[in-house]
Parts: structure tokens; sequence; C-alpha cells
């Protein structure tokens, strides 16, 4: 990855404030002729080339548009967890605090219910997390979330 130039950086942000406030390539040159004595922004230093956007800004009136944000990568996203998903579980099944909190983990991980679901019925041949119904399973199932979110370094105490 290159270094990061802040004279690049602003000739190229000129260059752009140049274009959205239409000014054509004669005028431009005249302008950095008579403010600096030169024909070409990458002859400035820094401190001109802040002082050109800020007459871009005041005597033109460009505004500056914000960076535009990247979509996060799949690994960005990790820790979101549930995004609209909701599980209902009963306050009557024995086995209600231990799923609350095994979904609470998958939801650190960034787990999606679906994959919590295909774990679920390869792992113990029940087809929904929901429907676990035996204890060593959910015990087996908490206690491998918690090494995952010990190795990634997430908190997963239950307070």
């Amino acid at each position: 990855m290159a270094n990061y130039n802040p004279k690049r950086a602003l000739i190229t942000k000129v260059a752009i404030a140049r274009k959205q406030i239409v000014i054509d390539e004669d005028a431009y040159r005249e302008l950095l002729e008579r403010r600096y004595g030169v024909t070409s922004s990458t002859k400035l230093n820094i401190k001109q080339l802040s002082e050109l956007l800020n007459l871009f800004e005041t005597k033109y009136g460009w505004k500056p548009k914000p960076a535009k944000t990247k979509k996060p990568t799949s690994t960005q996203q990790k820790g979101r967890g549930y995004q609209g998903e909701f599980v209902e579980i009963s306050d009557k099944d024995p086995l209600a605090k231990q799923k609350r909190y095994a979904l609470a983990l998958a939801k650190l991980l960034g787990w999606k219910l679906a994959g919590l679901n295909t774990r679920c019925k390869k792992q113990f041949k029940v087809e929904r997390f929901e429907w676990i119904s035996q204890q060593k399973h959910m015990q087996t199932l908490i206690r491998d979330m918690q090494v995952r979110c010990k190795k990634r370094g997430i908190d997963y105490s239950p307070n």
C-alpha cells in the first residue's frame, strides 16, 4: 500500500473542485500564474494548495463533498448479529436461559440465525436452534461459542 501524501491529496482535491465549479483550462492557468507565478498545481506547496481550495470555496462557492463511505466487508460486519431476525424463546422452555445466552453469544460472534440452525441440524440432528431439548447439546454449543469468543478476544461473560 502506498504511503499517504498530503500534497498529492490536495492536488487531487483542487482538480475535483476545478471540475465542479467549471473553470476552463485557460482561466485556471491564468489564475495560478497571477496568484502564485506557476502554471500547474503540482508546483504549488501545501500552504498554497490550501489557499487555492479556500479561494474556490469563498469566491466560487465550492463546497467539498464528504467522502463516500465504503460498504463494510463481511469480516467488518461480524459482530453485528441478527439484523432483523427474531427468535422467540418461551419462558416455559427448561433451557430458555441457556438458549438466550447462546443467542447472545452467536450475536457477539456475528453468526446469522440460518447458520446457527444449520449447525444444530448437522451437529445435533435438530432442524432449528429453538428446538434443542437436551441439556448436553446446549452445553456443547455454548462451550464451543465461548471458546470462539475467547480466541477473538470477545468478552462473553453473561453480565
